[in-house]
């Protein structure tokens, strides 16, 4: 059984995957377990209610991207949906809408159980049964949750009596390191390993959802349930150095950005040539008038060159768990940066915008998964540590490398940027920070590279890498 590597953004994630792979999982089960636990300990960054993506390249298979994104809701719907704005400090100042009509149809788990149907070789019961294990008796809350509940997060979860109970005391965020418990995920998660995804989808737990947000004003049906189906994809492609690099397509924008910023800027070493080659990227990206939310990032590799990259997101968080389930549902109709203001819904059923772009990249026998959340900061992250890969850097210097981000400032352009980076010549104004910071994205890598299996987890966010074969996880 070839040794596997993970990397995640807390040590409860990677023991959890670890724990799969020493029994016996795969890299695709490792990856997937990883990205359940990182949904269900990171409330508010995400949620099991949330939709994302998953980049896998095995030897022996074609690359394939499966999108479990989250989709509009609506069939057979009529009322006006609970809709409550909410104006938070997070992320620079942000506008969304919350409350159950602001949840989209959830695409998480239909994605995990076709991605394990797929590459899978641990019963799927065992990958639900670790996840909730790792849940059932509580989980420290992070220093990364603390931050963005108290950045005006607070103001969405607090007027949910599970939710409130859960993360908080009083009116104020419980301390980083408290133990977090969500009474009934770790038996709905178990209920989904014993039944499969079909539970979620058209079982009792979807009429559970459902019936617990439609008495709050939610306009998800059980037709959107039923109907939902997680879709395999072909991945754009890009060469990059001796690189392909497989990321995801259309209809998410992520990957193609990534891929356009890439390909326009070659592997040269100017961090000029990289940074305008990210302003184009970005310029289109706010001509749609896009960004994105609150994300988790996993990586996984194994000796034998497989490589497994998943995003997921939330949103920002409905703030509504429906009885019974534990589960924290996502905003996406309230996404204001990816549905904006004025523009036409979308129709139920079709999939929201989402700028995730797991990636990994490969050459031969090498192959490196890469994820990041960071809001619009994903690209950014995920293309600087690609670009540095292609130029030969090592795992851990192509993440901890400085970044520059684009950015909207009174109408014009300016670029943030980390200390180390060289923008000579770039006649545009810049806002730099004192060191590197969280703002720049948390970007997770795992694989084979040079030879060796590696796994890196950006110290911007903190996180956690681990290998199977051993009892350690190693947290930044």
């Amino acid at each position: 059984m070839p040794r596997i590597a993970v990397a995640g953004p807390s040590k409860v994630v990677t023991d959890a995957a670890v724990a799969i792979g020493n029994d016996g999982g795969s890299v695709v089960d490792v990856a997937l377990v990883a990205a359940l636990t990182a949904m269900c300990t990171e409330p508010g960054i995400c949620g099991p209610g949330g939709g994302g993506f998953i980049t896998v390249d095995v030897p022996g298979h074609d690359p394939v991207v499966v999108d479990g994104y989250m989709a509009f809701p609506g069939k057979g719907f009529s009322g006006r949906p609970n809709l409550r704005k909410v104006q938070m400090r997070y992320g620079g100042g942000v506008t969304t809408l919350v409350d159950a009509g602001s949840v989209a149809v959830p695409g998480a788990f239909a994605a995990l159980e076709m991605a394990w149907q797929m590459f899978g070789t641990a019963p799927w019961a065992d990958l639900m049964g670790v996840v909730a294990g790792a849940v059932e008796s509580g989980f420290p809350l992070s220093a990364a949750v603390h931050r963005y509940l108290s950045a005006g997060g607070a103001s969405i979860y607090r007027s949910d009596p599970a939710a409130r109970s859960a993360l908080f005391d009083g009116d104020r965020p419980k301390p980083s390191g408290s133990t977090i418990v969500f009474p009934g995920l770790a038996p709905a998660l178990r209920h989904v390993g014993e039944g499969g995804a079909d539970v979620f989808y058209r079982g009792d737990l979807a009429k559970s959802i459902v019936d617990g947000l439609e008495r709050r004003g939610g306009q998800l049906t059980l037709e959107d349930m039923a109907t939902y189906r997680a879709v395999a994809r072909r991945p754009k492609t890009v060469l990059l150095g001796r690189f392909r690099l497989s990321t995801t397509p259309e209809p998410a924008l992520g990957g193609i950005m990534v891929a356009g910023a890439l390909e326009a800027e070659g592997v040269s070493d100017d961090q000029v040539a990289l940074t305008n080659a990210l302003i184009g990227a970005f310029q289109r990206r706010w001509g749609a008038g896009l960004t994105s939310p609150s994300t988790v990032g996993v990586a996984a590799g194994d000796e034998e060159g497989g490589a497994v990259a998943a995003s997921f997101s939330a949103g920002y968080g409905s703030g509504v768990i429906p009885e019974g389930t534990g589960m924290l549902m996502n905003n996406g109709v309230g996404e204001l940066e990816l549905v904006p203001p004025g523009s036409e819904a979308g129709s139920p059923g079709e999939r929201i915008v989402s700028n995730m772009a797991p990636t990994v990249a490969r050459h031969e026998g090498e192959a490196v998964a890469i994820a990041s959340p960071g809001a619009d900061r994903i690209t950014t992250a995920v293309a600087t540590t690609l670009a540095r890969l292609a130029r030969g850097d090592c795992l851990r210097d192509a993440i901890e490398h400085p970044r520059a981000h684009p950015e909207l400032a009174d109408g014009g352009v300016r670029v943030a940027t980390e200390p180390g980076v060289r923008l000579d010549g770039l006649d545009l104004a810049v806002r730099e920070f004192d060191g590197p910071h969280m703002f720049f994205g948390g970007v997770n890598g795992a694989g084979m590279l040079d030879g060796v299996l590696q796994a890196h987890a950006d110290r911007r966010r903190g996180g956690s890498v681990a290998f199977t074969g051993s009892s350690r996880s190693t947290h930044h």
